[in-house]
């Protein structure tokens, strides 16, 4: 996946709170998860209605703030990685709703999404986390997700290998990327299962 995301901040002697890096990496996910969904259909796989569309990009962007939170485990102090999650949970939130307002008109879309990301967090920390990337059970379960939105069909069946060998890792390698620039989050080595946090929809 070729894309070109806002990764870095330009003034890196001024102080950025925590507020300030979700914001900005929630964007970056954001778009990574966008760029997903359209490779998807790049390599031929179908979606059958925008909100079949829409519900591919928040599984990823939901995977995302997961891989965030493993890898900023072992970077920030455990109630500053809490309080920064939180913040990008809500903050990816944001755009699923403005996003899909955009698509399917005005009502509480992220409540939804907010509900979505608590129960696939809690199946996402029981999976392996090495060397800085989720391992084949994560990658697989994110995988299973996106099969169930686009189904079965003769054109789309292959969809759970392409996510799991392909645009899940592209995916993680431009949010490491990002992370890198704008946490400082090189080097690190996840616990294998790093505490998930629910997150509240204000």
């Amino acid at each position: 996946m070729k894309m070109r995301i806002r990764n870095k901040w330009r003034d890196k002697n001024r102080g950025r709170s925590l507020e300030d890096n979700a914001t900005s990496l929630a964007y970056g996910i954001w778009q990574i998860a966008l760029t997903a969904a359209k490779n998807l259909h790049a390599e031929d796989f179908v979606y059958e209605s925008d909100e079949q569309r829409i519900a591919v990009i928040a599984e990823y962007t939901i995977f995302l703030v997961h891989v965030a939170d493993r890898l900023a485990f072992e970077k920030m102090e455990e109630q500053n990685r809490r309080n920064f999650v939180v913040a990008l949970a809500r903050k990816t939130a944001r755009h699923y709703q403005r996003n899909v307002e955009d698509i399917m008109g005005r009502g509480d879309y992220r409540s939804g999404y907010i509900e979505r990301l608590n129960a696939r967090v809690r199946d996402y920390s029981e999976t392996p986390f090495m060397d800085g990337s989720p391992g084949y059970e994560c990658r697989r379960y994110l995988g299973e997700q996106i099969q169930d939105v686009m189904g079965m069909t003769q054109i789309n069946r292959w969809v759970i290998q392409q996510v799991m060998d392909v645009d899940a890792p592209e995916a993680v390698r431009h949010l490491q990327t990002a992370m890198d620039n704008l946490l400082g989050t090189s080097n690190i080595d996840p616990r294998p299962n790093a505490e998930d946090a629910v997150i509240g929809a204000d």
